[in-house]
């Protein structure tokens, strides 16, 4: 059975690694909207994890 936090926050780490990428090769407003959304997603993942279904 799948969680859809583990969807949401996995979908989110992976944009925010992207982002965070994009942002230390040039704009800072990537950088810093990376590092949000890779902690949301990793936030959403251990939730996952702690709280089980």
């Amino acid at each position: 059975m799948s969680d859809i936090r583990l969807v949401i926050g996995g979908l989110f780490l992976v944009y925010g690694v992207i982002l965070i990428i994009a942002g230390v090769l040039g704009s800072v407003v990537n950088l810093w909207t990376g590092l949000v959304m890779a902690v949301f997603g990793g936030t959403f993942v251990l939730w996952a994890r702690l709280r089980r279904l």
